[in-house]
């Protein structure tokens, strides 16, 4: 990710909002959540987290929020919290290592230290579902992971560690972080068209870095992307081309692409789509 992008993934819950990826209404009934804080061991991290809750005694599936690049703390994304309450989750959200309340060290990743890097932020989304997990108000067997933009390479990672009910990707890549950063030089800021980017990504012969390919070959866990078909970052059409080869192979993956969206998912209704996913895979009714 770009210095530009990791601005951009800092302020996402922002431009979410404002980009209406809602569920149709102008804005989604705010319910008195029950909010708590405290803190969660990751190895030798510690996080602080954010909890909250919808009213009710329970037991309510349950969402951690993963970040996108940049310094991301756990008051980010409340439009996604407030989303996911109105429909009965308990959320957690929490500062990303290094960042605000929790301990550690902040890096950026490159392509260089991909791999060390998201083997630590997988490892703390993983053990944010233990946590949850270990509530007696939250359905043990309807825990589930989303994010947005750079948790699309880290959420497979999680999955994996923490086996989840579902995992929900917003315009998260599928292919390698050297291929992204390759594209996103090339598109960012510019009017190029996107079959002429994709040539240009055929061109590229340098580093990759991590590749989450081979872990979603593996998982056997659902999951849902929701892309931009005008993604400026993330190369939507080689994504969905890999997508689709996991999806004739078997993998119970399915994807939707928004005519004329972002990287912010500008004027797409994803809520819609997150229901009928959720309902397809009996996390909600």
């Amino acid at each position: 990710m770009t210095a530009r992008q990791s601005a951009l993934a800092v302020l996402m819950s922002v431009a979410l909002t404002e980009a209406g990826c809602g569920s149709g209404a102008q804005s989604p009934t705010v319910l008195p959540a029950r909010s708590v804080t405290g803190s969660f061991a990751s190895g030798d991290v510690s996080l602080r987290y954010l909890l909250e809750r919808p009213p009710g005694p329970g037991p309510f599936p349950a969402v951690v929020i993963g970040h996108g690049s940049g310094e991301v703390r756990k008051e980010a994304f409340q439009f996604l919290a407030t989303e996911l309450l109105t429909r009965g989750f308990t959320v957690l959200r929490y500062d990303k290592r290094g960042v605000g309340d929790s301990t550690g060290t902040y890096s950026t990743v490159g392509i260089g230290n991909s791999e060390r890097m998201f083997a630590d932020l997988s490892s703390d989304m993983a053990a944010g579902a233990e946590l949850l997990r270990t509530l007696p108000d939250v359905d043990r067997l309807r825990v589930g992971l989303m994010g947005y933009s750079q948790a699309g390479w880290i959420i497979p990672l999680a999955a994996r560690r923490s086996k989840p009910a579902f995992m929900v990707m917003m315009v998260g890549p599928t292919v390698t972080v050297g291929q992204e950063i390759y594209y996103s030089r090339f598109a960012e800021d510019t009017t190029t068209p996107f079959d002429e980017l994709s040539k240009i990504l055929k061109e590229y012969t340098g580093p990759h870095g991590f590749d989450p390919r081979p872990v979603l070959e593996e998982l056997t866990v659902p999951g849902l992307w929701l892309l931009g078909s005008a993604d400026r970052s993330i190369p939507t059409i080689e994504t969905v081309t890999i997508l689709d080869a996991l999806i004739a192979g078997g993998r119970p993956y399915r994807r939707v692409v928004y005519p004329f969206s972002g990287h912010n998912l500008n004027g797409a209704k994803i809520w819609p789509d997150i229901e009928v996913f959720l309902k397809d895979v009996k996390i909600v009714k």
